[in-house]
């Protein structure tokens, strides 16, 4: 009998160490409408999680994200990854992490996306880039897939910095950049608006906004902010949207070229 035990735990260490194993969560992955109509990579993610998993722990400089990926024959891809460094490395595996990532230093170019920030990262503001979420069965947040506009128009003042706010129960979000305002909650239509100059008193800055007849008020308040990861945050955020109010943080943000 202890024999048979001795067996299969060595049977049981070997499949750990191979790889090509289910990473997913137990949960399952879940997709917001725009993520799974999308005509690229992404609307396959639950299906390539364990290789990108993979490869975005090969990166030797973390953490590090994805800035695209190729799917390529045979179930195999490949990964372009940027590590906190700024370093940029390609990565070749099988879609389940088997077998083992290999990576090389590559050269900056441009890539169609959309990139994807695991949620060991802060979510991602790039100039051009709209994120979405990507969340467990359960609701909880495992990073965002960034998709960009092709026709972005040239680096300006107005879009180098500007604000993004969050929370959870229900997850939203909220970007001001520029004059552009989009307030996002989880399978809805994200909401935008024109932004036009806050009302400052004392450490609160509120944004009244209109846009033909859906209202939205913003309060960014300079107080501490703690969310669902323990990162902390300078500022607190409290949105009002249709008779409902949204508690969360918020900071201010620079534009990722």
């Amino acid at each position: 009998m202890k024999r048979v035990i001795l067996i299969f735990a060595a049977l049981t260490t070997l499949a750990a160490c191979s790889g090509g194993t289910d990473s997913r969560p137990h949960d399952g992955i879940v997709l917001t409408k725009q993520s799974k109509e999308a005509p690229d990579w992404g609307r396959h993610l639950p299906d390539v999680w364990g290789g990108l998993q993979a490869c975005l722990a090969a990166h030797p400089v973390q953490p590090a994200y994805a800035t695209h990926v190729t799917l390529q024959n045979h179930g195999m891809m490949q990964v372009r990854l940027r590590g906190a460094d700024r370093s940029l490395y390609e990565c070749s595996t099988g879609t389940t992490g088997s077998p083992a990532p290999q990576i090389a230093v590559t050269e900056r170019q441009r890539v169609a996306g959309p990139a994807f920030t695991p949620a060991s990262m802060p979510e991602p503001y790039m100039r051009c880039g709209t994120p979405e979420p990507v969340l467990s069965g359960t609701g909880r947040l495992l990073g965002w897939l960034t998709y960009f506009n092709p026709d972005c128009p040239p680096r300006s003042v107005a879009a180098e910095s500007g604000w993004r706010g969050f929370g959870n129960e229900p997850y939203w979000s909220l970007r001001i950049s520029g004059n552009d305002v989009v307030f996002d909650r989880l399978g809805e239509l994200p909401q935008n608006y024109s932004a036009k100059r806050p009302v400052s008193e004392g450490n609160r800055q509120t944004w009244s906004l209109n846009n033909d007849g859906s209202q939205l008020q913003v309060s960014i308040t300079e107080a501490a902010c703690g969310d669902s990861m323990r990162r902390s945050y300078p500022y607190t955020a409290e949105l009002r949207f249709e008779g409902r109010t949204y508690r969360g943080c918020a900071e201010k943000t620079a534009a990722i070229p």
